[in-house]
C-alpha cells in the first residue's frame, strides 16, 4: 500500500491556480476575498507550465516556474504557488529533496502570509511530513534518517493539531504507525542494542502501536499490513507473550497464512529459549510442546513440511525427552523422504535408538545406510561398535573387516586400535599384529598398540613353548 498521494495532486494545484483567476473580477473587498494570482504568473502557467507538464517535460516546467520566482516577491502569492508547483514537478522527476525544500518554501510564506485555507494548510503539512519521511527511508546514514524522521514528526504533530475526524483514514493511520516505528528503529543508540531495552526507542514503539489499534479499530476488516507492523513493533519490544496471541487470532481467521504459522512456531520457540536463560524447566517444557503442537498443526493443514522442518520436529521431541516419538518420526522422515536421507541423519536414528535400549533397531539402521553409503568405512565401524556393546565380538569383527576393506574410520587411529583388540580378544592374531602396527604410526594409540602386540607376541611365544614340551 502506498503511503504517498502526492502525484495526483499535481493537476490540482494547476487547476487551483486556474480557477483563482477567475475569482479576482468577482469580489468587492480585497481584504475578504481569496489570494489571487498574477495575471503574468496565471497566463505564464496556463501558456508554459502546464502544456510543459502535459508533455511531461519536466525540466522544461521547471525552467519556467524558476523564471517567475526569480522575479516574485519571496512572501508572495505567486511565489506560494510557483513553490508548491515547483515541489510536486520535483516529486514526479523522483528529486525528493528538492520536492521537499520548496514544499517547505512554500509552508514557511503559508505561516507568514495564511494564504491558504485551513483545509489546504493542512494537506502542506502532511506532504512535508511525507516528504521528509520519504527521504529518511531512503538514507542510509542512520543519524541523517533519524534526522529527517524527526522533522517527519514535527510536521506531523503541527498537523495533528487542526486535524478533523474525516482525515483519518486507513492510510492516514498506516503513515503515523509506520512513522513512529520507524522513528523507534533509527533513535541513537538503538542500532546498538535491542530497541526494546532503549527507554526512547521504546516510547516510540509504544506510540506505533497506539496508532496501530486507532487503524484496527478504524475499518470492520482493516488491512492486513497494520497486523504485520503490530508484530514487528511487538518483536521489537520483546513482547512475544502478546506476538503469540496476535499470530493465534490471525490464524484462527487465516490459517491458510503458511508465514505466521512460521512466525508462531518461531515465537514459541523464542519463549522456550528465554525461559531455559531464566532456568525455568517448566515453562521451557511447556513451551517447546507449543512449538511442536504448532508445527504439527501447520503440517495437517499441508505447511511446514519441508526435509528441513521435519528435521526440527525430531529435535524438539529429543529435547522435551520424548526419544521414542523422536525415532518414529524420524525413521518415517528417512523412509519417506521427509526428512533428507544423509549418512548423520541414520547415524542419529542408530545412536537414539541405542538411547532406549534398542540396540538390534540401531544395527538395522546402520545396515540400512551402509547399502545407501555403500563406500563408507565408518558406517561399518558404527555397527562394529553397536555389536561390541551387545557382546558380539564375532559380529563386530566381520564388520570391522569391511570397515578396513572400504578405507577405514574418520579417525584411523581409533579404527586401527578397535580393531586390533577385537583380533586379539578373538584369538585372531595375524590381524591383531597388523592393526596394532598401523595404530602404532600414531601417538595418540602408540603407546596401546606397543602394549597389544607385546601381548600378542607372548601369547604366541607361550603357545609355541607349550607345543614343544614332550
Amino acid at each position: 500500500m502506498a503511503l504517498f498521494r502526492t502525484k495526483p495532486l499535481l493537476q490540482a494545484v494547476l487547476l487551483a491556480a486556474g480557477l483563482s483567476l477567475g475569482l479576482a473580477v468577482a469580489r468587492a473587498e480585497p481584504q475578504e476575498m481569496p489570494p489571487q494570482l498574477s495575471d503574468d504568473t496565471a497566463e505564464i502557467i496556463n501558456k508554459s507550465v502546464r502544456p510543459a507538464i502535459d508533455a511531461k517535460e519536466w525540466d522544461r516546467a521547471l525552467g519556467v516556474v524558476s523564471g517567475v520566482l526569480a522575479k516574485a516577491a519571496p512572501d508572495s502569492y505567486d511565489a506560494a504557488i510557483m513553490y508548491q508547483i515547483r515541489s510536486q514537478i520535483s516529486y514526479q522527476k523522483n528529486d525528493y529533496d528538492t520536492a521537499l525544500e520548496a514544499l517547505e518554501r512554500c509552508v514557511a510564506i503559508n505561516d507568514q502570509k495564511h494564504y491558504f485555507d485551513a483545509k489546504n494548510a493542512q494537506e502542506l503539512l502532511y506532504q512535508v511530513s511525507q516528504f521528509n519521511y520519504q527521504i529518511g527511508a531512503t538514507n542510509k546514514d542512520l543519524k541523517q534518517q533519524a534526522a529527517y524522521f524527526l522533522k517527519a514528526d514535527n510536521a506531523l504533530q503541527k498537523w495533528l493539531v487542526h486535524a478533523e475526524p474525516k482525515s483519518f483514514t486507513q492510510d492516514t493511520y498506516f503513515y503515523i504507525s509506520t512513522l513512529y516505528f520507524s522513528r523507534g528503529q533509527t533513535e541513537p543508540g538503538a542500532s546498538d542494542q535491542k530497541v526494546g531495552r532503549d527507554k526512547e526507542s521504546r516510547a516510540l514503539m509504544e506510540k506505533a502501536l497506539y496508532w496501530i489499534d486507532r487503524g484496527l479499530r478504524s475499518a470492520a476488516r482493516p488491512r492486513e499490513n497494520f497486523y504485520q507492523l503490530k508484530l514487528a513493533a511487538l518483536y521489537q519490544l520483546e513482547r512475544y507473550s502478546d506476538a503469540v496471541e496476535l499470530l493465534e487470532l490471525g490464524l484462527k481467521q487465516k490459517p491458510e497464512k503458511k508465514d505466521y504459522w512460521q512466525q508462531l512456531a518461531a515465537t514459541y520457540l523464542q519463549l522456550a529459549t528465554i525461559a531455559e536463560e531464566k532456568k525455568d524447566p517448566k515453562a521451557n517444557f511447556a513451551f517447546n510442546v507449543r512449538v511442536i503442537l504448532t508445527i504439527e498443526r501447520a503440517q495437517r493443514l499441508g505447511y511446514m513440511s519441508t526435509p528441513k522442518e521435519n528435521y526440527n520436529l525430531v529435535g524438539l521431541y529429543f529435547t522435551i525427552g520424548q526419544f521414542a516419538r523422536a525415532c518414529e518420526l524420524l525413521e518415517r522422515g528417512l523412509e519417506t523422504g521427509g526428512i533428507e536421507p544423509t549418512r548423520p541423519n541414520f547415524e542419529l536414528l542408530a545412536g537414539s535408538y541405542q538411547q532406549i535400549h534398542q540396540d538390534l533397531k540401531a544395527i538395522a539402521t546402520l545396515e540400512k545406510a551402509a547399502k545407501i553409503f555403500a563406500k563408507s568405512g565408518q558406517v561399518e565401524y558404527q555397527i562394529a561398535q553397536v555389536y561390541f556393546g551387545i557382546d558380539k565380538e564375532k559380529e563386530a569383527l566381520e564388520h570391522m573387516k569391511r570397515c578396513i576393506a572400504k578405507g577405514g574410520t574418520e579417525k584411523p587411529s581409533v579404527g586401527w586400535m578397535f580393531y586390533a583388540f577385537l583380533a586379539n580378544d578373538l584369538r585372531e592374531f595375524d590381524i591383531a599384529l597388523k592393526a596394532a602396527a598401523e595404530a602404532a604410526k600414531f601417538p595418540e594409540t602408540a603407546k596401546q598398540a606397543q602394549q597389544i602386540t607385546d601381548a600378542v607376541k607372548a601369547t604366541i611365544e607361550n603357545r609355541e613353548n607349550q607345543r614343544k614340551k614332550p
